[in-house]
């Protein structure tokens, strides 16, 4: 009785630890299906899962005709796992190549060699490596087998399926044009950080969006098949267009360059603006940058110097005081001026032409043709500095331009009750105040647009990588002078042209041209005096008849040569180009010259 009484005790004790462990297993069941499943499932996940970060790729930047003047250059650097190339004995599994069907073993070695002959490297190479990183760290789990390989490449070596390989994308900023436009374009430094013009200007627009996503892999290093994960969708940047004109820019900066050179100038600029539009379709400058290989050009000439280098225009601004004088109805171009070549008009204030001369009988438009700084003075001087200050103001001068660069210049304007008396006598002949390259022909592109002054662009647009386009805002228009004022300033200009010393330096079979030459002293800043040379420019309108386009060129300082001539050299030679890049059709009709003298 004893013995099944003890029997049936065991059993029951027995029966209850097994019923205990049961509870037990199914307490920690539930736990681990249902309650602390989600936390369980998500760590697992994060120690098998393995993020990849896919680049965004950087927006091409193009000129006005879709031609790429900045692109990005995909590029690969392909890794593998040293240890990884040591599981299974070295041993992995993968589709047979040749067949394409079944699966194939594959040694380490063998996969060495069919990597060397895809990058360009023996099998040894990449064993040396492997050996090498794992002396290093026996658990290495990196190491470069060859780096800037290109989408060809990539895809061979992908077709391999050699799951201890991997690849990281690399983007490269090249510029396929060189240093055409570089000025323009700009460039990037380490690590493709934007550094100077479009680059710099436009990098939100430029700039993508990185994605991310994440995959699932076995002990081995194999991704296992469906566990891709998108985290976020990359977005690449959008497009840059400029208003420029890739060929005629390069025709520019050609011209510029020989005749800075041919000079021995210190510098030139070179700009050509739509009269109607704004839109810079050339802005040039001698020794540009080549975003390729920016250490090889001057420090000094790596920024777009025709937006952040104002200089005195001399008397290209001359223009600036006869349309005042016209459009308030003070002077007509038939005005007469008995003009001295100097004049002291009260104390402590004096000026001269920069030529000797008697008494001249000159008309306004005479004064204008002999640039006389003294007749300008006589007859401009009927007008208040408040209204000659306005006009310059409607002009665009004193005021910074928004074409769409990183830094645009104002210039110097001083307001007139800052004007000592002998400025408010300099600014009527573009002395005392100064304005960059692309301002001077703002206001020619004002004459030539019947008054009108559109704000300069060079971006015309950023298109979005899902085709949105959005026009960045130049400023708004404004009417200098009335239609009637300009039409009389053409006449004036096209005067100049036709009865000027420098007529057959800029002729143009066919075409008829409307413009103004401009000679400049500059402060030297190390002295706060006048140097002795000069800064020498013209600014053209063309077709005189029709106006269509303006260009101004500026030659400073040169040390071998008439500086004068190489900037109405480099102005036919560019107005030419912009004939031939445009298909501008010739001028009807002939051009009776103004009276210069009565």
């Amino acid at each position: 009785m004893i013995s099944l009484r003890g029997s049936s005790l065991r059993r029951a004790i027995a029966l209850g630890i097994i019923i205990i462990a049961s509870i037990v297993f199914l307490v920690r069941l539930v736990d681990v299906q249902v309650v602390s499943a989600a936390a369980l499932n998500e760590d697992a996940k994060d120690k098998r899962a393995v993020p990849v970060a896919i680049p965004s790729v950087r927006g091409d930047i193009v000129d006005r005709d879709g031609e790429v003047l900045a692109t990005t250059d995909e590029r690969y650097d392909v890794q593998l796992s040293p240890k990884n190339t040591k599981l299974n004995k070295g041993v992995f599994y993968r589709a047979d190549l040749d067949r394409g069907v079944g699966t194939v073993e594959v040694t380490a070695k063998q996969a060495f060699g069919e990597i060397g002959e895809i990058t360009g490297q023996s099998a040894e190479d990449i064993q040396k490596l492997v050996d090498d990183a794992l002396a290093d760290n026996p658990k290495s789990d990196f190491a470069y087998v060859k780096r800037s390989i290109d989408l060809t490449q990539l895809n061979a070596l992908k077709a391999l399926e050699i799951p201890w390989l991997t690849f990281e994308s690399k983007h490269t900023r090249t510029y396929p044009n060189g240093a055409v436009g570089g000025n323009i374009i700009g460039f990037s430094g380490q690590d493709d950080v934007p550094q100077a013009g479009v680059e710099l200007s436009q990098d939100t627009c430029l700039t993508g969006v990185d994605g991310t996503e994440t995959y699932e892999r076995s002990e081995d290093g194999v991704p296992l098949p469906g566990s891709v994960v998108v985290t976020r969708k990359v977005k690449d940047g959008g497009t840059v267009e400029l208003t420029i004109d890739r060929d005629l820019q390069w025709e520019a900066q050609q011209a510029i360059n020989q005749q800075v050179q041919s000079v021995g100038a210190a510098y030139g600029y070179l700009t050509v603006i739509n009269a109607k539009t704004g839109e810079l379709v050339a802005v040039a400058e001698d020794g540009s940058v080549d975003p390729n290989d920016v250490d090889a050009s001057d420090p000094a000439k790596r920024e777009a110097r025709s937006f952040t280098s104002p200089y005195e225009p001399g008397s290209t601004f001359k223009t600036i005081t006869a349309s005042a004088l016209i459009d308030q109805g003070v002077s007509t171009p038939l005005s007469q001026n008995l003009t001295p070549d100097y004049l002291e008009p009260e104390p402590g204030v004096r000026f001269g032409d920069a030529f000797n001369h008697p008494d001249m009988p000159w008309t306004l438009t005479g004064i204008l043709t002999q640039s006389s700084n003294v007749g300008t003075s006589m007859l401009g001087n009927q007008l208040s500095p408040e209204v000659r200050y306005d006009y310059l103001r409607k002009f665009g001068i004193g005021t910074a331009t928004e074409a769409g660069m990183p830094a645009e210049d104002a210039g110097l304007l001083y307001p007139p009750d800052q004007w000592d008396r002998q400025t408010s006598y300099n600014t009527m002949f573009g002395q005392g105040l100064s304005s960059t390259v692309v301002q001077t022909a703002g206001v020619y592109q004002t004459i030539a647009n019947q008054g009108v002054r559109v704000p300069p662009s060079i971006v015309k647009d950023c298109v979005a990588a899902d085709g949105t386009k959005t026009t960045p805002d130049h400023g708004d228009k404004v009417k200098a002078v009335s239609k009637e004022t300009s039409a009389e300033v053409m006449a004036m200009l096209e005067t100049v042209t036709t009865e000027g010393w420098f007529k057959d330096l800029i002729a143009i079979p066919g075409y008829r041209i409307a413009g103004k030459t401009g000679t400049a002293e500059q402060v030297d800043p190390a002295t706060g005096l006048y140097r002795t040379d000069y800064v020498h420019s013209f600014a053209g309108i063309f077709p005189a008849d029709d106006p269509q386009y303006v260009a101004v060129a500026s030659i400073a300082f040169p040390t071998s040569g008439d500086g004068g001539v190489a900037a109405l050299t480099a102005f036919r030679s560019v107005a030419e180009a912009t004939i031939r890049t445009f298909h501008i059709p010739p001028s009807t009709g002939e051009f009776q010259p103004l009276p210069t003298e009565y």
